[in-house]
């Protein structure tokens, strides 16, 4: 589906690092390693630079692509990283003036036009999936004619000052055409938690559901597109056998959307005796009792469920589509089937009061999930949120570096930031106790551990005497990830 082998074209591909004030949350890219696949199986070079697990300055980026020599650049950026991939942009062009330079990911699909008018070292914008519009570029560098550009679907561009929009690429059908990503490209021992190699895998794309914090669909469109169970064991015995692979993350937006695909996987899983330890996200309107004791039964030891609210009324504003009884029954059917649940919340909501804050803290008390994620309500470019915040007349920040799930970027006139923050620390007080971190590490299993970590972490910061000790010995040996390959921000490292 991808088109004839082309050998001449040298494409380097990079992921920016994140502002040094953010949380250093270091994932394996999947969407680079894609990209670097569909690519080398057609026949190009390609080198990737990983700017988020070695500190690189923006002078030897610029040495390293030097030494490459490209003739494209393409790099990835969401909002957060966006100001950063700038930068890198600027290194890039100075190195290699004659490649042609790309930028994609959620933030530049959204706000194509902008980017391009501002940053004038910035070729072309891609927009949404990447992989077959990347090869068509790639064609036309190959071939010297990139006078075709406006034959290339999904790309915005400047021509003699005028920018161009092409149409909208469709987005791939069958991705069980894809191959695997080309994780060669990266240190995999970079991305360990207590020594097990935790890889991530997508089975699908899109997602039907239309949160109104959330660019999913107009990242990967709103049809679910699910891989056949075959093609996601082949790769879960790819990363196990090629990578020593001891945990498994599945990064789909909703794993168990299509309930009889879930139970095919759980199915050829067991058939091929694959029991090593995994997690994945999805909905609790699309899990029954019986689908959670499957996956149980395969080894998923996780669940991530995206409650966001234990207020019914802030649940209809987002449109998320469930009612809180929904969210606490899934919770009960999960631990029920020996499943460990995570939640995700989002806070500060605008219209949001302390007093359905306080419904939601409730909420976790009476359900007493594993782990919670506290995520402030961030208005990304292109949600219905960012669209709510603007005809409210809401004060925000334009300052892209501060678009992060632990910041605040607009002021909520009903919940006052003072008070989100006093709630959520009294809340994470007692939740992370010592009781909690004794719970969770003798239990010894991967993801207990993860959440003794994160547990401990929260002790430490609250107790001025381990506090200090910590930051001792941490000059004393590399820093350690905590819950879900997350640090501190190079800001709090240096303090």
């Amino acid at each position: 589906m991808f088109g004839e082998p082309k050998v001449s074209a040298h494409v380097v591909l990079v992921n920016p690092p994140y502002p040094p004030e953010a949380v250093q949350s270091i994932f394996l890219p999947l969407g680079i390693g894609y990209l670097a696949a569909v690519l080398e199986q057609n026949g190009y070079n390609v080198d990737v630079v990983d700017c988020q697990t070695s500190s690189l300055t923006q002078k030897t980026i610029e040495n390293k692509i030097r030494s490459l020599n490209p003739d494209i650049i393409g790099i990835t950026s969401a909002t957060v990283t966006y100001l950063p991939a700038l930068d890198v942009l600027k290194s890039a062009k100075a190195a290699a003036p004659k490649a042609l330079t790309l930028m994609g990911g959620p933030h530049v699909t959204v706000l194509d036009e902008q980017a391009v008018t501002e940053s004038s070292e910035l070729d072309i914008v891609v927009r949404g999936e990447g992989e077959q519009t990347m090869l068509e570029l790639a064609k036309l560098v190959s071939d010297g004619n990139l006078k075709n550009l406006s034959q290339v679907k999904g790309i915005t561009y400047k021509d003699n000052n005028q920018i161009v929009r092409t149409q909208d690429r469709p987005f791939i059908q069958d991705i069980d055409s894809l191959p695997h990503p080309a994780h060669h490209h990266f240190d995999v021992s970079m991305y360990k938690l207590f020594d097990v190699n935790y890889m991530p895998i997508i089975t699908s794309r899109g997602c039907p559901s239309q949160c109104t914090f959330c660019l999913a669909s107009k990242m990967c469109g709103k049809t679910f597109r699910g891989r056949s169970p075959k093609k996601v064991v082949d790769e879960l015995e790819w990363l196990r056998d090629e990578y020593g692979a001891g945990a498994f993350a599945f990064y789909d937006d909703t794993f168990t959307f299509d309930l009889k695909r879930a139970f095919d996987i759980c199915d050829e899983m067991q058939k091929r005796k694959i029991n090593l330890p995994w997690d994945c996200r999805t909905r609790v309107d699309r899990v029954s009792k019986e689908l959670l004791a499957k996956l149980r039964s395969t080894n998923c030891q996780l669940i991530h469920f995206g409650v966001e609210s234990g207020s019914q009324e802030m649940l209809k504003v987002m449109r998320k589509g469930t009612t809180v009884e929904l969210n606490a029954k899934a919770i009960k059917w999960a631990k029920e089937a020996g499943i460990s649940v995570a939640v995700s919340l989002v806070i500060g909501y605008p219209g949001e009061t302390p007093e359905m804050l306080q419904q939601t803290i409730d909420f976790l008390y009476k359900t007493k999930p594993d782990y919670v994620y506290m995520c402030e309500a961030v208005p990304y470019p292109g949600t219905e949120l960012a669209n709510y915040v603007k005809e409210l007349g809401l004060e925000i920040t334009e300052n892209w570096n501060q678009y992060r799930e632990e910041t605040q970027v607009f002021t909520n006139k009903l919940l006052p930031l003072e008070k989100l923050e006093e709630t959520k620390k009294a809340f994470f007080d007692n939740y992370f106790s010592t009781g909690y971190f004794l719970n969770k590490k003798f239990k010894r299993d991967f993801y207990s551990q993860i959440m003794a970590r994160a547990a401990l972490n929260h002790l430490v910061c609250n107790n001025r005497v381990l506090s200090w000790g910590f930051k001792k010995l941490s000059k004393m040996r590399r820093p350690k990830k905590s819950v879900g390959g997350y640090s501190a921000s190079k800001t709090e490292q240096e303090k």
